[in-house]
């Protein structure tokens, strides 16, 4: 996943463009790159001190930062550079007013840009290319060696807002926020939430480039509580399955930060243990959305969580009130269970990690109980995981990508499964 986030790709017609998102929130940056790596060659720094440095060594087009940052503000980091970069694109990007700040910035050096989250990815590339085409630092780069040093040749100045039209965005944007509550349409706020999560959500082709072969079935839409995520770093693969056990949209804002904060303790803090994995993943869940009081009427997670080590060729697995199921090399099949009790915020929890090796196993699948109730409800047998294993011996000796269509036809709606 590492490798798959800051991949460059050599279509020149499509990624032109150099941008540059400054955020002290790594999870920010991780998803701002997910967003836009298709359309421009993508940089992220955590301050304005890193920004500088990637300032000096790469030729940036547009910098959006983020306002509020320790050490050093949006605002003072745009006074900084852009005297020395005249031609580059600039952008604040707050959830705050700040309008002093705002004013002054653009007063000192010039803003083509004030945005205000949570950000929109088709709105915000529109305002990026706009932006691109008004100040082309390529263009003007390319005009240089041909033309005569004459006035008339000097690049025009790019055309932006007015200081008093400024003003009057920013204030219009802050009153807009002020009112949100009483005039926003739930359908929208969903429909954002949904696509945010789904950002977040790692495609089936990039699990094939860490096994040799694998799919991921899941259905996208607003009521599905379930989510997964996978990930690979120093040669360890993490593969998550879950569900959250709470309201439709507590369940999208809470899967989206499952998501992130998975990302966050592989790719920043480089844990690979499934038990401490899930005891800060239950601490951050707790801290971000309930307060540092335990309540036991808190929503819970089901979640499986298998780390891969490809240099030794073991697995680790940890389950709260979700299992996981395989099959040997022979043909027979079996249930790893994880933990009765779910992953309850705040609650560090008592699980079992279990240690086997790749040559045990053929396939294994990550399928949450509450899918395996409702894919087989209709189901004649008296056991829904009975039927769910007959349908797997039936189904496991074909290729993924088969038993992928075939599950769906069944009703499974979120399920993952990877043959070694």
């Amino acid at each position: 996943m590492e490798g798959i986030l800051n991949r460059t790709y050599k279509d020149e017609e499509v990624k032109k463009y150099n941008i540059l998102y400054v955020d002290d929130e790594e999870v920010n940056l991780r998803i701002f790159q997910r967003a836009f790596k298709r359309h421009y060659n993508v940089f992220t720094a955590e301050s304005g001190f890193d920004a500088i440095k990637i300032l000096e060594s790469n030729r940036i087009d547009l910098i959006m930062s983020d306002q509020r940052m320790p050490g050093m503000t949006g605002v003072e980091l745009l006074i900084k550079i852009v005297p020395k970069y005249p031609n580059i694109a600039r952008m604040i990007m707050t959830g705050f007013s700040d309008e002093e700040e705002i004013i002054r910035v653009d007063r000192e050096v010039g803003l083509d840009r004030f945005l205000v989250k949570p950000w929109n990815q088709e709105d915000l590339k529109e305002e990026f290319d706009k932006a691109l085409e008004i100040r082309n630092p390529q263009a003007i780069e390319e005009i240089k060696p041909a033309a005569k040093p004459n006035a008339k040749d000097t690049p025009s100045e790019p055309v932006k807002l007015s200081k008093q039209e400024l003003k009057k965005e920013i204030i219009k944007s802050v009153e807009a926020r002020k009112n949100m509550m009483s005039t926003v349409n739930m359908d929208q706020v969903i429909e954002f939430n949904v696509s945010l999560k789904e950002s977040l959500l790692p495609r089936q082709e990039e699990l094939r480039l860490y096994v040799e072969d694998a799919f991921v079935l899941y259905e996208h839409n607003r009521v599905n509580h379930n989510g997964y995520w996978f990930g690979e770093v120093s040669d360890k693969l993490l593969i998550t399955s879950f569900n959250t056990n709470s309201g439709m949209i507590h369940a999208l804002t809470l899967n989206t930060f499952i998501c992130a904060t998975l990302m966050e303790l592989m790719y920043k803090d480089q844990m690979f243990d499934p038990s401490e994995i899930l005891s800060a993943l239950s601490i951050r869940i707790q801290n971000r959305f309930f307060g540092k009081k335990y309540d036991e009427n808190i929503c819970s997670v089901d979640i499986a969580l298998l780390v891969y080590d490809k240099q030794d060729e073991t697995l680790l697995f940890a389950g709260a009130n979700h299992n996981i199921y395989s099959f040997s090399k022979n043909g027979e099949f079996k249930t790893l269970p994880g933990n009765i009790a779910p992953l309850i915020p705040g609650v560090d929890p008592d699980v079992t990690v279990v240690q086997f090796d790749t040559f045990e196993i053929s396939e294994l699948y990550f399928i949450s109980n509450n899918v395996i109730d409702d894919s087989t409800k209709k189901s004649e047998s008296n056991s829904a995981l009975l039927s769910t294993q007959l349908l797997l011996e039936e189904l496991h000796k074909f290729p993924m990508i088969m038993q992928a269509k075939l599950l769906h036809e069944y009703k499974y709606k979120s399920l993952l499964g990877v043959r070694f």
